[in-house]
């Protein structure tokens, strides 16, 4: 008999511990479809990831530009947020791109500081802010060009005959009031024409560029640092 209680006293006792629910949330796991209107789907699917837990997982209904994310319900409520602020439609960009020629003229212009009231125009603020720190005195204006364009968009323009730029913007962003524009890639090339009317780009500068908006940014490339010449770039970023 005492055999018997003791049996049904650890079933009792067993049963009263499979009774215990689970602490709210800890363990369930829901699925939760989402939608991507306007940015790449793999870009979401590397958003969502990195804030899964390790019962999480993302799997993609390319047809139907959706995500569909398994995991805690804690975790669906953080990436709804998280998708709510990244999928948004691509924002427009107008970027003004100026090209200029710098020399060291100062042998030549000694005692001249004034420049022609169109040149002036052009190179507004250019002159004034190289002159402190290089040694390239005097500075052409080569072309320049506005384009409008829009976040992930590959843009071409030819600043004049002789100079192209190709760029990429990533995107804009904003922290504590002041957005930025984020070029995935830069570049000037200059256009070399062939005898036969075709032609071939050298790349003179290629790089990646974080600017704050509505600021100026002045990038220089030189052949070598005792050249006497050098190009200038002018990039300007206005979100629209």
């Amino acid at each position: 008999m005492r055999g018997a209680r003791a049996v049904v006293g650890i079933a009792i006792a067993l049963a009263a511990v499979l009774a215990v629910p689970a602490q709210e949330g800890a363990e369930r796991v829901a699925a939760r479809s989402f939608e991507v209107r306007y940015r790449p789907i793999a870009d979401a699917v590397d958003l969502v990831s990195t804030v899964l837990s390790e019962a999480g997982s993302v799997s993609v209904q390319p047809r139907l530009k959706r995500i569909v994310v398994q995991d805690h319900p804690a975790v669906l409520l953080h990436v709804a947020e998280l998708l709510v602020e990244f999928d948004v439609p691509p924002r427009a960009v107008e970027v003004t791109v100026g090209l200029f020629l710098g020399t060291d003229r100062r042998s030549e212009e000694a005692g001249r500081h004034a420049l022609p009231p169109d040149v002036a125009r052009e190179l507004r603020g250019v002159r004034e802010t190289l002159a402190d720190f290089t040694r390239w005195t005097a500075y052409d204006a080569l072309g320049s060009r506005a384009v409008a364009c829009v976040e992930g968009a590959e843009v071409t323009a030819d600043i004049s005959p002789e100079y192209r730029v190709w760029f990429v913007i990533d995107g804009v962003t904003s922290a504590k009031g002041d957005e930025r524009v984020s070029f995935k890639r830069f570049r000037l090339m200059r256009v070399i024409r062939t005898a036969d009317g075709g032609e071939r780009t050298e790349n003179l500068y290629d790089t990646g560029i974080v600017l704050p908006a509505g600021r100026d940014l002045l990038l220089g490339a030189a052949q070598s640092p005792d050249s006497d010449r050098a190009l200038f770039v002018k990039l300007l970023a206005k979100v629209r």
